[in-house]
């Protein structure tokens, strides 16, 4: 409040269009009511606020204010089953749950009673219950503590705040589905904040889009960042959504996970494919220009190129620039590896994605690339205060302030994660090059190890598959067999497009994935991206899901990564079918 003041700090989406906004002054009378509206529900230092809901405005204040007065937040991923959530309240011994809506305290009320240590209740959408003891609404949270501090300033309980009191509980979804509540101390989140000081080129005039998960860590630093930096943050409460409001906002920097930029070039890609031939190589002739670089050689050919090149960014360039807003100065991406070909084809279109790496263990906090050294292929050198060692199987070992003390009630676990020498052990497994930038090869559990004995890391398999424009989903397999099998899922839109050129009908899904035309065409694509594999990373067999892999159903985790174990268990006679039909006779 002090140094921001006046400075637009948060943006709230009302509706197409039209946007509400927040001073770092009004956010920080409304974090001091909602603080004190905590504690006027009996919630104190060290008690545990369970936090369910979307991304939104509600879940930064309610942040903010539960840490300045002592509280620990227990961030709950929206898409959590009901077993999942009551593991999270019950593990966590959580007083308060704060929930976004009526929905989903209808669906947890009767488990919720046998939750012996949860009290007051938030529901931050509108409701019509009021006034009650243990059932508030949000604004009703506000206006209690509002007439709290007409007594009480609440001096004494943020100056009774520590260093290394408990600041959040963070379960982390894992890809393997256990879930592991990470210790984070207020020492911990400082020391994060501190290491990106100077790193990130952003300051108060900045305006960057939050579309993740804010019980991730990944989006939740960037909250935290602001506090350091002063940038606004605008909130985009559905994915769905993210190409009108990335219009609405125009962020000068951007967040997102590998995923959402792949989506973005694939629409890319399709514009490009619907292009006159004509135009379509002029484009494609501009793009190899610009890869060159400075043209050389005789006077008309680098007229020639120069000519290619602005045909290309006015074309295609130019469109991507402006539906991501047209102001975007960088993007930061995280939590799953980036495609080298789409990072290089943003810089192309003069976006640079700054890929960085971290764990919830660490604040999300590791390695980046900065925006004037920038290393294609790697997550960048590691941040002030943080050291990064390469064990001798490769595992990817971290040390540094921003490190977590240990699990909730996981001892063993905690013990198998840090060493005796304060070393967290990833579970990825990398190289530091010659310049000191992290390369990650894979996760460590994932690596498959074919019967030839041949090494082969699935997400580089995975990701060259995914950049066909039909492929939405891939997942290779292949431990302890002769080859790798896929199964895939499709781009129900592209996959439309093709479809409607051949007059093939396109309301019966089943049918055209029969159809041999479509798939002969994804025979012809995982062959060409068969082409860029060595021969023992090819795909000799695949088959193609009924559906696309999702959150809600259990394949993936909030943040867009695979759960590998449970794609496996759910697919396992069809993965077993492709290999005893590739099996040699």
């Amino acid at each position: 409040m002090e140094r921001f003041g006046p400075s637009i700090a948060l943006r709230r989406r009302r509706e197409p269009l039209h946007w509400s906004v927040s001073t770092w002054t009004q956010l920080g009378e409304q974090v001091r009511g909602v603080a004190a509206g905590l504690i006027s529900c009996g919630i104190g230092r060290g008690d545990r606020i369970g936090l369910l809901s979307n991304t939104r405005v509600e879940w930064t204040v309610l942040d903010y204010a539960a840490l300045s007065i002592g509280a620990v937040v227990v961030p709950i991923y929206h898409s959590s089953t009901q077993a999942q959530v009551l593991f999270a309240l019950r593990d966590s011994a959580a007083r308060m749950l704060v929930l976004e809506t009526r929905a989903q305290l209808e669906k947890l009320g009767p488990e919720l009673a046998g939750l012996g240590s949860l009290g007051s209740k938030v529901v931050l959408e509108v409701m019509d219950v009021r006034g009650s003891d243990d059932l508030l609404i949000f604004d009703e949270l506000l206006r209690r503590g509002r007439r709290l501090l007409r007594e009480n300033d609440l001096e004494e309980e943020r100056e009774a705040v520590g260093l290394d009191d408990l600041a959040t509980i963070v379960y982390t979804s894992g890809t393997t589905g256990v879930q592991k509540g990470v210790y984070l101390s207020h020492r911990n989140i400082l020391a994060a904040i501190e290491a990106l000081s100077g790193v990130l080129p952003v300051s108060c005039d900045d305006t960057t889009l939050l579309c993740l998960p804010l019980s991730h860590i990944f989006p939740r630093l960037a909250q935290f960042a602001a506090l350091e930096y002063g940038f606004c943050i605008a909130y985009a409460q559905r994915v769905d959504l993210l190409a009108d409001v990335l219009q609405e906002v125009r962020p000068t920097f951007f967040f997102a996970v590998p995923r959402i930029y792949e989506r973005i070039y694939h629409r890319a890609v399709s514009a490009y494919r619907e292009l006159p031939p004509l135009l379509r190589g002029v484009v494609r002739k501009g793009i190899q220009a610009r890869r060159e670089g400075e043209p050389s050689g005789p006077l008309a050919r680098r007229i020639l190129n120069r000519f290619n090149e602005q045909i290309t960014d006015r074309t295609l360039f130019e469109g991507l620039r402006d539906g991501m807003g047209g102001r975007l100065r960088f993007c930061v991406s995280g939590g799953a590896p980036l495609n080298t070909e789409v990072a290089r084809f943003f810089r192309l279109a003069g976006i640079e994605i700054l890929e960085g790496y971290g764990l919830s263990e660490c604040v999300g906090a590791a390695t980046i690339n900065r925006l004037d050294d920038n290393r294609i292929g790697t997550v960048g050198r590691p941040l002030p205060g943080v050291r990064v060692r390469i064990a001798p199987d490769g595992e990817v070992l971290l040390k540094g302030p921003m490190l977590f003390s240990g699990y909730h009630n996981q001892r063993e676990e905690t013990e198998l994660a840090l060493n005796d020498q304060g070393w967290l052990h990833t579970g990825d497994v990398g190289a530091l090059d010659d310049a000191g930038f992290l390369v990650l090869t894979d996760r460590k559990k994932d690596i498959i190890v074919t019967s030839g004995g041949k090494n082969v890391a699935p997400q580089r398999v995975e990701a060259i598959l995914r950049m066909s424009p039909y492929l939405r989903d891939a997942m290779v397999f292949g431990d302890r067999r002769p080859h790798l099998v896929a199964l895939l899922t499709l781009e129900e839109e592209e996959l439309e497009r093709f479809a409607t050129s051949l007059d093939l009908p396109t309301d019966d899904w089943g049918a055209l994935l029969r159809d041999h035309r479509v798939r002969d065409l994804i025979d012809a694509e995982v062959e060409r991206c068969n082409g860029r594999l060595s021969s023992f990373e090819r795909v000799r067999c695949h088959r193609i899901l009924r559906r696309p892999l999702s959150v809600e159903g259990g394949e993936m985790t909030p943040t867009l990564k695979v759960r590998r174990k449970t794609v496996w268990e759910r697919n396992r006679p069809l993965i077993e079918e492709m290999y005893r039909e590739s099996a040699p006779a």
